[in-house]
């Protein structure tokens, strides 16, 4: 088939152009479109988000009503063999976190944010912190200790 014997086709290019020029998507939109796109892991597991003490999944609480002045909030992920439990806080220099990671191999994790990615320093035990995060969409991208690549599920803080 060419395209000679599809001339709607020639209409509906007409149609994108116009689209395109009168209401063009968002620069955010496209930006974090581009970002994800070029962040993809084709080959690696995901760990999903498991609990969360803002939304009371997965915690317990020990209060009637969460403190929000408290401060910190609690999360953990599970998938690919990995485990990893986040503490957000904040600070004078944005939002810290403060994790601790199970099943990983050792010293090889980033932190990825709008399409950035910060190496993570790892200790033997399993234990880090990220000083300066700033608010917005988040994720862990490790190693399992058997090679699999784990990317966590993007969670907004």
């Amino acid at each position: 088939m060419n395209r000679d014997d599809h001339p709607e086709s020639d209409l509906l290019g007409a149609y994108r152009r116009i689209a395109a020029i009168v209401d063009p998507p968002p620069a955010d939109v496209l930006a974090a479109a581009r970002a994800a796109f070029l962040t993809r892991d084709l080959d690696g597991a995901i760990a999903v988000l498991v609990a969360d003490s803002r939304a009371s999944v997965g915690y317990q609480p020990v209060r009637a009503e969460p403190d929000q002045a408290q401060g910190h909030w609690l999360l953990t992920f599970e998938g690919g063999g990995i485990r990893a439990d986040l503490e957000v806080g904040e600070d004078a220099a944005g939002l810290r976190l403060l994790g601790l990671l199970s099943g990983t191999a050792e010293g090889d994790c980033e932190l990825e944010q709008a399409g950035v990615r910060r190496p993570v320093e790892v200790d033997a035990l399993g234990r880090f912190v990220v000083a300066g995060v700033s608010h917005g969409p988040i994720r862990l991208r490790c190693r399992a200790a058997d090679g699999t690549r784990v990317t966590t599920a993007w969670v907004t803080i």
